[in-house]
């Protein structure tokens, strides 16, 4: 086993890494159940580390249930766990848990700073929409590494990024207006759309995402105003937009004089995104980007950037019928929590977390199925023995919840034979790898092999 290689390729600590050196050669099948491993003394060496790290290691990787300690006779890969949890959820894209005290920690001192130099009776009485001072700071703060400097008058603070793309949506279009976005879709987008009666026009896409030449005809065929995007780890495909053709794109939303909604959430859980089109267009660009996807749904605040021309007073009227406020004391500690470097702290942890959960899922899945995988999910090609709707069935009777490509498809256009999986809800790696094997091997099994799978 090539274990320097593999620690190069970790996370943090080098304790930690051989940790993860660990996980990832028993998900790869390079280690297996009941193998014996280096003594530490010898793999210290190996490795050009002191004793202490590697015994630091083996003890995390035991606490993890990695390995078994022997006594003299040295230590083992353990054998897998038997899960008796009802259903796996595979279906709801949320960030991975780091796991361990940190992020409780973070979460205790942070309302503990709130509820201390704050005013007690102004939590809890209603706010002016759109944030505060210091709510915009800290939005300044966290939009910083996508769109670098933003100006304070420009920037509104939702209750997560639903409420802001609903709120758009009604400031930019009337009823019945047409909103170009591609053939895939994230759902909140369907169904802002049919509540608030908006219609969805899909623009051609090639492999490289939304065609410019068929952004210019779609906008002027159905006389568009707004066109949607969701450009890095796209949900659910994961695909991400590269840099050339996003200037393609740029340049025809300035030629056409379109708006454009940019969903930013997995942006900063992608190594050297490319740069946001909000920074191509940006007379032009609504920019969203959210706390829920790469930190916690739990920390539900969202960050809207707009452009000039777009009324910041219309967005917060249009916010006001869709949401009256964010909880000013969620406000509060997400404000807290970043301003006080928590936040950053918190998103490193799920980023390492985020990237060993999709080592994980290659190394899990088959390439005959894996298309993409980005941020927090996966999006898997079926063979022809499935569809996107049986396959969700015979999972669902496995104990497995994933998501059918129905799910993102606007209404009229052909559904793909696809699913997409989510790597962030499963409780820990273990469980997801389980997972992950189970659905890759029910993947391989024909459909017709066993009637019941069939829907």
């Amino acid at each position: 086993m090539e274990w320097s290689s593999l620690i190069a390729d970790g996370h943090g600590p080098v304790y930690l890494r051989i940790v993860q050196a660990l996980e990832r050669a028993v998900w790869s099948g390079a280690l297996r159940p009941g193998q014996r491993l280096p003594a530490q003394r010898a793999l210290a060496t190996e490795l050009g580390v002191d004793l202490t790290t590697v015994t630091r290691a083996f003890n995390e990787a035991r606490t993890r249930g990695l390995i078994d300690a022997r006594g003299p006779l040295g230590s083992f890969v353990a054998p897998p766990k038997v899960e008796l949890a009802q259903l796996v959820d595979l279906s709801m894209n949320l960030p991975p848990s780091p796991g361990g005290g940190q992020v409780a920690d973070m979460l205790r001192r942070g309302l503990s700073s709130v509820l201390t130099r704050s005013d007690a009776g102004n939590l809890m009485t209603y706010h002016i929409g759109g944030g505060s001072r210091a709510d915009q700071l800290a939005a300044q703060q966290w939009l910083k590494p996508m769109l670098g400097k933003v100006e304070a008058e420009a920037l509104v603070v939702t209750e997560g990024a639903q409420a802001a793309l609903s709120a758009l949506l009604l400031a930019l279009t009337n009823a019945g207006d047409t909103i170009l976005c591609e053939p895939l879709v994230y759902p909140g987008l369907l169904h802002a759309a049919r509540v608030l009666q908006r219609r969805l026009q899909v623009v051609e896409c090639d492999a490289h995402g939304m065609r410019p030449d068929a952004l210019a005809r779609a906008a002027r065929k159905h006389s568009a105003r707004v066109v949607y995007l969701n450009p890095t780890a796209q949900n659910p495909t994961g695909h991400t937009l590269p840099q050339e053709r996003r200037e393609a794109l740029a340049t025809v939303v300035r030629a056409q004089n379109l708006r454009l909604i940019e969903d930013d959430p997995y942006w900063l859980l992608e190594n050297q995104a490319a740069a946001p089109l909000a920074l191509l267009a940006p007379q032009h660009t609504c920019y969203i980007s959210t706390l829920s996807k790469c930190l916690s749904p739990g920390l539900h605040t969202g960050f809207v950037q707009l452009p000039d021309g777009v009324s910041r007073q219309g967005v917060l009227d249009a916010l006001r019928a869709v949401n009256l406020m964010a909880p000013p004391l969620m406000n509060a500690l997400v404000t807290q929590l970043i301003l006080d470097g928590s936040a950053q702290a918190m998103l490193k942890l799920v980023q390492d977390e985020a990237a060993e959960r999709r080592y994980l899922a290659h190394s899990a899945l088959s390439p005959r199925f894996l298309q993409h995988c980005a941020g927090v999910h996966v999006w898997c090609r079926l063979p022809a023995h499935w569809t996107d709707a049986s396959l969700t069935h015979a999972a669902r009777l496995q104990g497995l919840g994933i998501a059918p490509s129905s799910a993102f498809t606007p209404e009229g256009v052909a559904i793909n034979d696809a699913v997409r999986i989510s790597l962030g809800a499963a409780a820990n790696r273990q469980e997801l790898h389980r997972a992950l094997r189970q659905l890759d091997q029910l993947m391989h099994v024909a459909a017709t092999e066993n009637t019941g799978w069939t829907v």
